[in-house]
């Protein structure tokens, strides 16, 4: 995630095989083995696990455990969303790499992530499962291709982090955003969402983006708000474009969520699949105009996975934004 004054939020992840089945997405979501990454909410609890240490480099008047817990609450808090995790054990584990595969650790002082640099501010390293029956380490095996089985959150101990009236970058909005990538989700082109790689120096609401993607991989089962979707085809000369950014942008001063004070209105956008196609799902009541875009920045390829998944090289980019 890289904001103005850009920082990076790398997210290396365990992922295997092409995109195989082909759901809709409205949102970019991390995919492995054709499924995209998500939790089962069924085969172990969800807990995250700190080791509360931190460095000179972290100040401010709140202690990082109320950060981080007030950014899950976030996610789990997201309108049409079922999304039950909790706060587990803390750790003492300052070694990201050798932490025990039964926890998810958050971790401020580990020193072996390769950040490459202080431009980088933290890494969401996951790992996931590319097929059924595998081993979930906790007891278990695995139920789908693409469950997360471990997630950890590194902070750079090189950056200066600040968790309220200290100095340096906004920690809540980092964890904002690395805790979106805990859950599945890759980077967004929506501007306006936490997911997006580049952002302002304080944001810590969801969009409707955001709400899109995290309530698509784990929905209620009865929605606070009802939505559709929206699909067609990019085609330029005739032929199919792939990866181009498509977004549903409202037209009206509606206000689906205005149940919900801490959304904020954005629009709602996937990437089209290789043949052109693209479905935009958990879409809100209103009328919208929907925009074809290259990924030519700010957002690029190197930003998302969608382009490997798929067992391309890129994302096509040899086109001009369109509207209908």
């Amino acid at each position: 995630m890289r904001p103005f004054n850009p920082y990076i939020l790398v997210m290396p992840l365990i992922v295997a095989a092409l995109f195989l089945a082909r759901p809709g997405f409205s949102f970019v979501p991390l995919i492995t083995a054709g499924n995209a990454d998500a939790w089962s909410l069924t085969s172990f609890p969800i807990q995250w696990n700190i080791n509360p240490t931190v460095g000179s480099n972290v100040t401010g008047a709140t202690d990082v455990t109320t950060v981080i817990t007030n950014s899950f609450a976030t996610w789990t808090s997201a309108p049409n969303t079922s999304l039950p995790v909790g706060r587990g054990p803390d750790s003492n584990a300052t070694q990201e790499g050798t932490s025990p595969s039964d926890i998810n650790l958050i971790c401020f002082v580990c020193n072996d992530v390769s950040f490459g640099g202080a431009e980088t501010l933290a890494e969401t390293i996951s790992t996931t499962a590319d097929a059924v029956g595998q081993d979930d380490f906790h007891g278990g095996t695995t139920q789908f291709a693409g469950q997360i089985i471990k997630a950890d959150i590194a902070f750079n101990p090189a950056v200066q982090f600040d968790t309220g009236g200290g100095t340096g970058q906004d920690l809540q909005t980092v964890a904002t955003h690395e805790i979106g990538h805990f859950f599945g989700l890759d980077h967004s082109g929506v501007a306006r969402a936490v997911m997006f790689p580049f952002a302002p120096s304080v944001l810590v609401t969801l969009s409707y983006d955001d709400v899109a993607g995290i309530s698509t991989l784990y929905p209620k089962s009865t929605p606070d708000v009802l939505t559709g979707s929206l699909s067609g085809t990019v085609l330029m000369n005739g032929s199919a474009v792939f990866g181009a950014h498509v977004f549903a942008n409202s037209t009206t001063s509606a206000s689906p969520f205005s149940g919900f004070t801490s959304i904020r209105k954005s629009p709602i956008g996937t990437l089209t699949f290789t043949d052109g196609t693209y479905t935009i799902n958990a879409v809100p009541p209103d009328t919208y105009v929907v925009i074809a875009e290259p990924l030519d920045l700010p957002v690029s390829d190197s930003d998302v996975s969608w382009a490997s998944a798929f067992g391309q090289s890129a994302v096509q980019t040899n086109f001009t934004t369109r509207w209908h």
